[in-house]
């Protein structure tokens, strides 16, 4: 028992801060390369499903096929075994694509994930609370938490997600307006929306589709307005595409930087790629190839390329570029872009390229004044106004106490291109005096700005897995027990 007991003592305990996707992924990864214990501080009742995963409707579906989403890139088929095991496929027989894959609901992958907790719930702790506040105490950390105790841990990870869905400012200043819909992942946002309401849905990206996709179900009859800067919305993979086995695309991510891509960004930075993806391209389709090759071979190896960018850079590419990036980055299921299509061709649904001028309360209604691409000038009532300009991770963040905590005490501070807090190419956080925080880390979306592209879940894995052998060496964990 004596042994026992001093080995207890000597096994170290990593605090996870947020129980989404990429805590319940960085959770799972850390005992699977240590002998550590985890606890997880998340207020919700499931870990592991976070915004995007907890939806219960059934047209919310993952952008990716189903091999492209994991928990651990040293399991990549416990995904499909589990829906093997579970029936989903069987109950949810429109998950396969005309093109051959398979695109399950999100709240499904959101079970798998919490099951995966589950598993090892010997060495995963839940405890259901928000983390409020850090102390330092020598070489370990106390956090306080809001049912009120304290939880010592010698290695923190901050795993606060995507963040909330920030309002552009002309929506904003309308504050609480009834028909203004902050939120569109709430579900009775949605639900109380009329058939024959008219509907104004300011972004085109998937957060657009999902909207489009549950007002038709839900047998909406208006026509929907979609407006976005760029006027392109994200597209379904190519006909025949298929699967990409996930160990072939875990190695393209981890593969080396096209040659041309290098010489592009070392030349002329984020103009010159732009130009030498577009004529790559070019060369693809006189090849039979179609566009979405060449572009993934960049997207799968931005996060090697992007910390060297220099600030201004990345900055001119958030402020000019990013909208069309994400537009061609994030690809339609194939279900939902099927319905978006239909809607259209029936004249439910319509998407422009416009630039918002201005929003002023209308009595319960919200009138919008935006200039269309042919600078026309439009004003309309709109009974919702929806935002879909996406997750922001900078958002909300001075309304979490904790992260609202690191923040003022300078350990936190936020990345100078405006996206995300800053951090090292360890991904520990450089705090307001220029210096890293040792033994503490921030995982997923929160490091966009600093460290290029840990968004979705193919690219938010291997960013974990890159991050843990630092942080186990920083508090000497022992490898694996198996």
């Amino acid at each position: 028992m004596a042994t026992v007991s001093a080995r207890a003592a000597t096994v170290p305990r990593i605090a996870i801060v947020g129980g989404g996707y990429t805590g319940a992924a960085a959770a799972v990864q850390l005992t699977s390369a240590s002998d550590a214990t985890v606890v997880i501080v998340e207020p919700r009742a499931q870990p592991g499903c976070g915004v995007a995963y907890s939806t219960r409707d059934p047209d919310h579906r993952l952008n990716g096929p189903l091999d492209n989403h994991l928990v651990d890139p040293g399991r990549p088929g416990d995904l499909r075994d589990w829906c093997e095991k579970t029936g989903v496929l069987e109950r949810d027989p429109q998950a396969l694509a005309a093109n051959g894959a398979i695109y399950l609901r999100r709240g499904d992958f959101g079970a798998h994930v919490a099951h995966t907790l589950a598993e090892r719930s010997s060495r995963i702790r839940h405890r259901r609370c928000l983390a409020t506040a850090l102390r330092t105490k020598g070489r370990r950390y106390e956090i306080t938490t809001s049912d009120g105790g304290t939880l010592g841990a010698d290695a923190l990870v901050v795993a606060t997600g995507t963040g909330g869905f920030r309002p552009p400012a002309l929506l904003a200043r309308l504050g609480s307006h009834a028909a203004l819909v902050h939120d569109p992942f709430e579900a009775s946002s949605l639900q109380s929306i009329a058939a024959t309401a008219r509907v104004l849905l300011v972004g085109a990206g998937l957060t657009a589709l999902d909207v489009v996709s549950t007002l038709l179900r839900q047998g909406h009859t208006q026509p929907i307005l979609a407006i976005s800067r760029h006027g392109i919305r994200p597209r379904a993979p190519r006909d025949g595409a298929g699967e990409t086995p996930v160990t072939a695309l875990l190695a393209k991510i981890d593969g080396e930087v096209p040659d041309y891509v290098r010489r592009a960004v070392g030349s002329a930075g984020i103009r010159g790629l732009s130009r030498a993806l577009r004529e790559r391209i070019r060369e693809a389709a006189a090849e039979g190839i179609d566009w979405q090759t060449p572009f993934d071979d960049v997207r799968n190896v931005v996060w090697q390329f992007w910390p060297a960018l220099p600030v201004e850079e990345k900055t001119r590419f958030f402020r000019h570029l990013r909208g069309i990036y994400d537009a061609h980055r994030f690809r339609a299921p194939p279900q939902n872009d099927l319905i978006v299509r239909e809607g259209e061709r029936r004249g439910r649904v319509v998407f422009r390229r416009g630039r918002l001028e201005d929003a002023t309360a209308a009595g319960r209604r919200i009138r919008m004044t935006w200039c269309e691409e042919t600078q026309r000038r439009a004003t309309a009532d709109f009974d919702y106004v929806i935002n879909c300009t996406g997750l922001d991770p900078m958002f909300g963040a001075g309304d979490n106490p904790f992260l609202s905590d690191l923040m003022q005490q300078g350990i936190l501070r936020a990345d100078p291109t405006g996206i995300g807090f800053d951090v090292d190419s360890e991904c520990r956080p450089i705090g307001r005096d220029g210096s890293a925080s040792a033994r503490l880390r921030v995982a997923g979306p929160p490091t966009a700005g600093s460290r290029g592209d840990p968004l979705g879940v193919i690219f938010i894995a291997p960013h974990i897995r890159r991050m843990i052998p630092g942080l186990l060496a920083e508090i000497g964990a022992s490898t694996p027990l198996t």
